[in-house]
């Protein structure tokens, strides 16, 4: 039987200087506006905000390192140290999703707060690639998206979104890496 109380969180973050704001795809921050910033909508149903010259060159003078783009490699070590985070807390990753320039992962089990299971994530995962790489690098962009899943249905969809990634490079399935087809 279905259970409405089921919960999830499905995580997202990019690559540092990947999918910056004011991106013409579409971006989930603050947009830049003659009076100030207007805050960022990330709420279900809501449309992203696109293609904002002024938000996206104010971005890119932001940054303090170049891009960085994850390799096959690169995305399994993140791949690794995200379930190895998980398992370590007793969390289950539905799915994980991991491209060149963006991470998508479905968490349950995990607390009921976005922020503080993504900063764990993109933190264990940065340690690692560090390591791996011998260096300090800023891997992530600063934040990313929470988004709270309540119910079976917004959970597999979620799961379904994370499994549907073109270009992954590396998955998790039920907490264990899977083989891309």
């Amino acid at each position: 039987m279905p259970s409405d109380r089921a919960f999830a969180l499905l995580e997202t973050w990019t690559c540092y200087g990947q999918w910056l704001p004011g991106d013409p795809r579409g971006y989930v921050s603050n947009t830049l506006t003659e009076e100030g910033y207007r805050a960022k909508q990330n709420v279900r149903g809501t449309t992203y905000d696109r293609d904002d010259a002024a938000t996206l060159r104010r971005a890119k003078s932001l940054q303090k390192h170049p891009a960085l783009w994850l390799t096959e490699e690169l995305a399994h070590i993140t791949a690794e140290a995200l379930l190895a985070a998980a398992v370590d807390r007793e969390w289950i990753i539905l799915r994980a999703a991991v491209m060149s320039n963006h991470v998508h992962v479905v968490v349950a089990e995990c607390p009921d707060d976005g922020s503080a299971v993504r900063r764990v994530l993109k933190g264990v995962s940065q340690a690692k690639l560090n390591d791996y790489v011998g260096s300090p690098k800023s891997w992530w962009t600063r934040g990313g998206s929470d988004r709270y899943l309540h119910g079976e249905q917004a959970i597999a969809a979620a799961v379904n979104y994370g499994a549907q990634q073109a270009r992954m490079l590396a998955a998790i399935e039920n907490n264990a890496i899977v083989p891309l087809k």
